[in-house]
């Protein structure tokens, strides 16, 4: 039997009943008439939707329709949504006309939703409403009023200001009364009860940047009742993220930001601290103070403070959160977690469940002979750095790059340092571009009033210096610029994931990375996963691949280019004997053919690769053992 069924009867939504209609401003209404159906409204639904424990589409996923299961009093089943945005001021019958035919094509289907923020025209209405009684499935069509009281109820606008919510808090200091869990907190929350009720001591969560591990421990230390929590990580940045969250769960008066010695002798039922007052003060922490030990940025804890921190405080319980387990110098983390890893996710799964938002990277030419500065087995000379960067040209290159990609987008400029970042913001001043340099020397009121401004768009380009690379809060920046070389992953992935926080009105971050000759630059391909199979893996698992996403391997919504010159370079290192091996030649010659492909808008042929690119097909020939060879690796017909 057919029906028409409100927003409250869904089980899934059933947090929109805290927010009735007559509560919804004008404002709102605004805002979320200016959302994109395909790169925010839909990755949100998603997120709010998503639960590990099933598969997160249904048995089809058709072109403009995506499917889930949901819970609709009570009554679980396969669901169809059909999503219109900001580019539908009026939907009409004819721009549903193709998604309403296909719901036909759906077996099983149970619920239809119809969501829009713009005017759905009466014909439109009956099309789907027809179309659901026909199939025999309940159905709901959404409006503008309904969508903003799922995203305030959801903890991503507010509700008097239709400000956008960060870290928990708007700007005007409203903060949810309930803070709504992603898919992965809440996955983490039930593997650490799991951890708790076997007793163990210690466990670590991996979860890429930017998807909420500070909530889960709040969350968890207010679930098991813990008495006296602290909280340590090294940047005062990732401190005020730790402040809001625990304050939301244990209230204000509960939670106390450790400034000096002093204060070590008046703790409060959670005490945030760094690691720097902490390891200066030892003496003054004793072992019985704590029952439960947060460490955030836990790939630090190899350090030799940390350590001393960790065999001082032998805390009953104690949680490493990181984005980035891997380090450079190989020394183990997990260990002083026991060897206990409560759950591991990594980028892609938190970009394709919608906790994160995709990013669009932009692989520029850095015409700068890396070859003829310092390295000293590890990084580069900061000086002959600023020496080869600090110069007009790259100056202008610049510019130029993010005018054409991110113009007045707000964005976070990695430099090398304070000099570089101080030239960098210099170049887009004389440029008319509002920037700042933002920098750990800065005093820490200096950092948080630019942090403020940026926030507030009264700063576009924010130019950092070995700050913000981790735990800091910055869903608002759009673009990102790397401005130095990136030589580990665990730079690459800190950088990047300052940009994919999700934020209402932004669709993607846009990336721009300038790649010279430095040592790894050809690891970048490997840092993005740009192929769908490991190091010790056969080439022959791409005979499958039949379209560009399964060769590049990219997360849903996910898009990478590199310039012509960029390709180049990584050739030259992967062909180098020092560098060279069949894999991380393979993804540079991938690579190049699907560009030319999409360039083309053909398969390229053998000669299509000579006429376009330096590096010619008889390397593909040699690594394939002939032209033919590769073409029926990839299903090509177009082999000589």
């Amino acid at each position: 039997m057919s029906l028409l069924i409100p927003i409250e009867a869904f089980d899934n939504f059933r947090d929109v009943k805290d927010f009735p209609a007559n509560s919804v401003s004008p404002e709102l209404v605004r805002t979320v008439k200016r959302l994109d159906e395909r790169e925010e409204i839909e990755p949100f639904i998603r997120a709010i939707l998503t639960d590990l424990g099933q598969t997160p589409h249904g048995p089809a996923e058709i072109v403009d329709i995506f499917t889930h299961r949901i819970v609709v009093k009570g009554q679980h089943g396969m669901a169809a949504f059909i999503l219109k945005g900001k580019s539908f001021p009026t939907v009409r019958p004819s721009d549903v006309a193709h998604q309403v035919y296909r719901l036909k094509k759906l077996d099983g289907l149970k619920f239809a939703v119809f969501a829009s923020p713009g005017t759905i025209l009466d014909g439109a209405k009956e099309q789907f409403c027809s179309t659901c009684e026909e199939i025999g499935c309940c159905y709901a069509i959404f409006d503008a009023v309904d969508l903003a009281r799922l995203f305030v109820a959801h903890g991503f606008l507010c509700p008097r200001d239709a400000g956008r919510i960060s870290a928990g808090r708007c700007k005007c200091g409203y903060s949810p009364r309930k803070r709504i869990l992603n898919v992965l907190q809440k996955d983490a929350l039930e593997g650490l009860a799991t951890a708790h009720s076997l007793g163990q001591k210690a466990g670590l969560i991996v979860l890429p940047p930017g998807s909420g591990k500070t909530r889960i421990a709040a969350e968890d230390a207010k679930t098991i009742d813990a008495k006296r929590v602290l909280y340590v990580a090294h940047t005062h940045e990732i401190l005020d993220v730790a402040a809001s969250e625990f304050e939301a769960k244990f209230g204000v008066e509960n939670v106390s930001r450790l400034e000096n010695a002093a204060s070590l002798h008046c703790l409060n039922r959670v005490s945030i601290s760094t690691i720097q007052l902490l390891s200066k003060n030892l003496d003054k922490v004793s072992a019985g103070n704590f029952d439960y030990v947060v460490i955030d940025e836990f790939h630090h804890a190899a350090a030799k403070s940390y350590q001393r921190l960790i065999e001082q405080m032998r805390p009953p319980f104690l949680l490493g959160l990181t984005a980035t387990p891997f380090r450079g110098d190989r020394q183990d983390i997990l260990q002083l977690c026991s060897g206990i890893v409560i759950v591991s996710y990594e980028l892609r799964f938190g970009i394709e469940t919608g906790v994160l938002c995709p990013y669009h990277y932009f692989g520029c030419f850095d015409d700068v002979d890396y070859s003829q500065i310092r390295h000293n087995g590890l990084s580069y000379s900061v000086r002959d750095l600023e020496r080869a960067l600090i110069i007009p040209q790259r100056d202008r290159a610049i510019i130029q790059k993010w005018r054409e990609k991110a113009d007045g987008k707000p964005t976070v400029a990695f430099c090398c340092s304070i000099q570089h970042a101080k030239r960098v913001a210099a170049s887009f001043e004389a440029e008319h571009v509002h920037a700042a340099v933002y920098t750990s020397d800065s005093d820490r009121h200096d950092r948080e009033r630019k942090l403020n401004k940026f926030k507030n768009s009264e700063i576009s380009v924010l130019c950092v210096v070995d700050v913000l690379n981790e735990g800091a809060d910055l869903p608002f920046a759009e673009c990102l610029l790397f401005l130095r070389p990136t030589e580990s992953k665990r730079i690459f992935y800190q950088q990047l994931g300052r940009g994919l926080r999700r934020y209402v009105g932004k669709s993607h971050c846009i990336v721009i990375d300038f790649i010279g000759n430095f040592k790894n630059a050809h690891k970048i391909i490997e840092y993005q996963g740009l192929l769908p199979f490991a190091e010790d893996e056969q080439f022959g698992r791409l005979a499958g691949a039949k379209t560009r996403k399964e060769v590049l391997n990219l997360p849903l919504g996910c898009e990478v280019h590199f310039d012509d010159r960029v390709i180049e370079v990584f050739a030259n290192q992967t062909l180098n004997p020092a560098y060279a091996t069949r894999h991380n030649i393979g993804r540079i010659l991938l690579y190049q053919y699907e560009r030319l492909a999409r360039k083309l808008g053909r398969a390229p042929t053998r000669q299509d690769i000579d006429r376009h690119y330096l590096v010619n097909s008889q390397i593909y020939v040699t690594m394939f053992g002939s032209w033919r060879a590769f073409e029926k690796l990839l299903g090509g017909k177009n082999a000589p």
